[in-house]
């Protein structure tokens, strides 16, 4: 089947026809010229010959009529000479000018035709090659969205097949400004060959009209190009706001943005990395305690910088960035009232670089990146702050309620237990002190518990201050020898979404070694290596066998301790064996350092 001819090259045949026709429609004078002249003078010296043949003349008279003869021969040719040559200049300012009408007709046409930019541009290029015998001619803007305000740039470029072959640039070059209006866009560069002179080529008035009708094209395709980006990254940031205002949840919201931000910005890798402090400030269920890849893997958000240094690896989730293949990329900060949450970065593979446009656009998107982390971080600790009051309602209830129905029911069950005729009876008696130690039992229960959400209620202490405290009242109350062992961590500051599940973890840890160790004493260990945030608690009870206590619901609460320690992104360790005691021990990432690997959380363990 043949192919059909590009519109570029539809309006090239249309300019070359003009051409032909602008050459065609002014006839060659060569042969006129010399029958102009020869005529005459054939005419003249026959009637001399037959004027000398017809009448009989003297010497004399002949030779004056043959000077006569000759006289008459050089004015004719003077005079046709001198015609001849004014009608061959006008013959040429006549094909000129139909090439110069030609090629503007041809740029007219192209400017308002259907074509894009390019093909406008090829077709315009190509008439005024035609037009004017240049081997080169090409398009020359200053570059949009730069740095540089005097930056040019070539944007297309045509060659005629005189100059397809020569790789030097021996002719002459002049520049066309391209003006509209008050604005000056660039030139158009024509370069000719060595024996052609730009001045007698085509009139520079017309080439500046040319000039004026491309400008015009190209600032019509600029504005319409930007009217286009414009709504397209519109939609982006309604979609994202959209997304913030129904609250949906945060990793979707910025899923969204780096889709925006990498679709529109034409990126081949994208990746949204948060410090590790803003990524702790957000609950999200877990979601962001590690990279999360999105579509086909060359793009994820991640909590984790470390994930974007390393070299590709088997362990990393997200190695975007230490990809061979990106040529340009582009970062910019994420940033809040108080600091900076992170950075968003993006990468291309090849050409072109990203411009000023671009990062001003990914700036704006980072904004909105921003709006989307405080307002999860505003809900977190409205949440968080919501869990509190309700620990210390239920704190408060179970004191005034529970605990002082089990209190007086335990007293008033000692009492009965000693009456003389409760005694009597050994079965009731029995059965009234075993109920009197289930009350007994219960009531520490209820009190460890009360002590435990108050103490993991208090936002006002940091968190070695608040473990000192609990571990006195659980000593007094317990009366189990309970001391507390630091280093390193005399000053570590966790959020206060982990220092609650830290503490909760530790009373639960606790309450094991007072309800199952049989421990004579128990020691809380805190360390911080400036990658984990370690907690140990050991006792010295009877212990018991790991490989045969499943993590169940009912497994001395090791289930709930290890679901906690999961929402942090953190491990939870069990050692214990009969007869040597229980360790547990709890790490999180220090806050002072990047998230570790699972692998030195579980070798620190």
């Amino acid at each position: 089947m043949e192919d059909r001819p590009r519109p570029a090259d539809a309006q090239r045949s249309t300019a070359a026809r003009l051409m032909d026709r602008a050459s065609k429609d002014t006839p060659d004078f060569r042969g006129l010229r010399w029958l102009t002249i020869a005529l005459p003078v054939l005419f003249i010296v026959a009637s001399e010959v037959v004027r000398q043949i017809a009448v009989d003349q003297d010497s004399r008279a002949r030779g004056l009529g043959l000077v006569l003869v000759v006289v008459a021969v050089v004015s004719i040719i003077v005079f046709s000479t001198w015609i001849l040559t004014l009608v061959d200049r006008t013959q040429r300012q006549l094909r000129r000018r139909n090439r110069e009408l030609a090629a503007a007709n041809a740029v007219s046409s192209a400017v308002r035709s259907t074509m894009d930019l390019d093909e406008m541009l090829d077709a315009a290029l190509d008439s005024v090659i035609s037009a004017s015998g240049a081997v080169e001619a090409s398009i020359v803007t200053t570059k949009r969205d730069s740095r540089w305000p005097s930056e040019r740039e070539i944007i297309r470029r045509r060659t005629s097949l005189e100059g397809m072959g020569a790789t030097g640039s021996s002719g002459d070059t002049i520049e066309v400004p391209l003006t509209t209006g008050a604005s000056m866009l660039g030139t158009m560069r024509l370069r000719f060959g060595p024996r052609i002179d730009p001045r007698d080529a085509v009139a520079h008035q017309t080439l500046e009209t040319i000039g004026q009708q491309l400008a015009g094209a190209i600032q019509s395709a600029q504005l319409l190009e930007d009217l286009k980006r414009g709504m397209r990254e519109g939609h982006a940031f309604y979609d994202t706001l959209l997304q913030v205002s129904n609250q949906n949840p945060l990793p979707d919201t910025l899923a969204a943005v780096m889709h925006h931000a990498r679709t529109l910005l034409s990126s081949d890798e994208a990746v949204l990395t948060l410090n590790v402090a803003t990524a702790r400030s957000l609950q999200s269920d877990g979601e962001l305690a590690g990279a999360t890849a999105l579509g086909d893997g060359s793009m994820c958000i991640t909590p984790d910088p470390e994930h974007m240094r390393e070299a590709h690896g088997s362990s990393l989730v997200c190695p975007v960035r230490s990809s061979s293949h990106v040529s340009h990329s582009m970062t910019v900060a994420i940033r809040g009232s108080e600091g900076s949450f992170g950075d968003m970065w993006l990468g291309r593979h090849g050409d072109p670089r990203f411009s000023e446009g671009d990062r001003q656009f990914l700036a704006t998107l980072s904004e909105l990146a921003s709006i989307a982390i405080v307002n999860a971080q505003l809900f977190e600790q409205l949440r968080q702050s919501a869990t509190i009051a309700e620990r210390e309602r239920i704190a408060r209830e179970m004191h005034d309620g529970m605990a002082q129905v089990l209190g007086v029911t335990h007293l008033r069950l000692r009492a009965l237990e000693a009456q003389p005729g409760v005694r009597a009876l050994a079965e009731v008696h029995d059965e009234i002190a075993d109920l009197a130690d289930l009350s007994s039992e219960a009531y520490s229960d209820v009190r460890e518990n009360i002590l435990g959400l108050r103490e993991s209620s208090r936002v006002d202490r940091a968190l070695i201050e608040s473990l000192r405290a609990y571990l006195e009242k659980y000593e007094r109350q317990s009366g189990i020898p309970t001391s507390l062992d630091i280093e390193g961590a005399e000053h570590v500051v966790l959020s206060q979404r982990y220092q609650v599940q830290i503490l909760r973890v530790v009373q639960e840890a606790l309450t094991n070694v007072r309800k199952h160790s049989g421990a004579s004493k128990a020691v809380v260990r805190v360390r911080d290596d400036e990658v984990l945030t370690t907690f140990v608690i050991e006792d010295d009870g009877h212990g018991f066998d790991v490989t045969t206590q499943p993590f169940t619901r009912d497994g001395f609460g090791l289930h709930s301790m290890r679901e906690r320690m999961e929402l942090l992104g953190g491990t939870l360790t069990i050692d214990s064996e009969p007869g040597r005691g229980t360790r547990v021990v709890a790490a999180v990432p220090s806050p002072s350092h990047n998230r570790p690997t699972t692998e030195a959380m579980h070798a620190a363990g």
